[in-house]
């Protein structure tokens, strides 16, 4: 979203490549698609996707992934700039030094004040030539900072063991300073949320956002969402800690310092893939998939700090066997907007974007 604005990427596959598209919806209605990358090497997946974040004065930034070798699972983030609100973009560049074979991706974007990006991601630099065969004790969150005109900083780590491919998310305080959530890793297989904060250019150390103990010795590709408003902070994830599936949801008043005491906020068979954002009126909307008999439901819940989740509403139903992936929001005013996958069939699949109004709660 970039003031009025809301932005959109996906891919779109053609006979002999993949294509990377942007358009933005304003009053006058949704922009032309413009195809931004391409390539029949893009690293196509479900659960590591395009995203495309507004910086600056009309500046937006649009990422995707590109295949480092042709096999494996190794790939390096490109990311595109644009001066003008998306209509016409910068050559890709890799926002980092590293150019080893090995993962490179869940990336999560947020402008500042100064008009530059914060950009940050999971990078797989520290495994061995065996890549995924190796033990995977090296995967990092690392971060860099990029202007308008292209200009990168060093990328540095934030965190130097982290779960190797959960989605990141971040958001920015009231005082400008950057909260990041993801999903960390313990030497004990312990993978559970915690929080990094960007303090006047400094990272701080990991804070765990809550001890849930859920030991799992693969990654769940299940990734938390952070959303924030003013020092209040929200956090929603998924876990399966002493095997039972959960959807939870925890606050911070002093900009992520500490969390209170999470509230489960499922109705008993979820599959996580979360989002969370403030609303005006300091409630929280978070949305996730569940089952609900055999078919796939996004679900959306209200939420307040002192009452927990006070309403919830299934948003999408779904009974192919494809799924609806990771649903993201955004937030104009009032409007949300929710952007999700819909099945078309088992091989085919389509972006579904839906809006809802959302007054004050009573």
């Amino acid at each position: 979203m970039s003031g009025t604005s809301l932005l959109m990427s996906w891919m779109v596959p053609t006979a002999s490549e993949i294509l990377v598209q942007f358009a933005r919806l304003d009053d006058v209605g949704w922009s032309n698609p413009v195809t931004v990358g391409r390539g029949e090497d893009l690293f196509v997946n479900w659960a590591d996707f395009p995203t495309v974040a507004a910086f600056g004065d009309g500046n937006i930034a649009l990422h995707w992934l590109r295949r480092a070798s042709r096999s494996g699972y190794g790939y390096h983030v490109e990311l595109s700039l644009s001066n003008d609100i998306g209509r016409s973009w910068s050559d890709p560049i890799i926002p980092y030094s590293d150019r080893s074979d090995q993962q490179h991706g869940f990336v999560t974007m947020s402008g500042n004040a100064d008009g530059a990006l914060e950009l940050l991601w999971l990078d797989a630099r520290g495994y061995g030539q065996t890549g995924l065969l190796a033990r995977a004790d090296n995967m990092q969150l690392r971060a860099t900072r990029i202007d308008a005109d292209g200009r990168l900083e060093s990328d540095r780590p934030v965190d130097s063991k982290t779960c190797s491919c959960c989605q990141t998310s971040s958001a920015r305080l009231g005082d400008g300073s950057l909260v990041v959530a993801y999903r960390d890793r313990t030497d004990a297989e312990i993978r559970d949320i915690s929080i990094v904060r960007l303090l006047d250019g400094a990272w701080t150390d990991p804070v765990n956002v809550h001890p849930d103990g859920w030991e799992i010795s693969g990654c769940p590709v299940n990734g938390p969402a952070v959303a924030a408003q003013g020092e209040r902070v929200a956090v929603a994830w998924f876990t399966a800690a002493d095997d039972v599936a959960a959807v939870k949801l925890a606050f911070s008043d002093d900009a992520g310092t500490g969390f209170a005491t999470p509230a489960r906020i499922d109705l008993g068979d979820p599959l996580g893939r979360v989002d969370t954002l403030f609303l005006e009126d300091g409630s929280v909307l978070v949305t996730w998939l569940e089952w609900q008999g055999d078919d796939e439901v996004l679900l959306a819940c209200r939420a307040l700090e002192s009452r927990g989740c006070v309403t919830r509403q299934v948003l999408a139903r779904n009974s192919s066997d494809a799924s609806m992936n990771f649903p993201r929001m955004a937030r104009i005013g009032q409007d949300v907007y929710f952007a999700l996958t819909t099945p078309i069939n088992a091989r085919q699949s389509t972006v579904t974007v839906m809006r809802g109004q959302l007054g004050p709660l009573e």
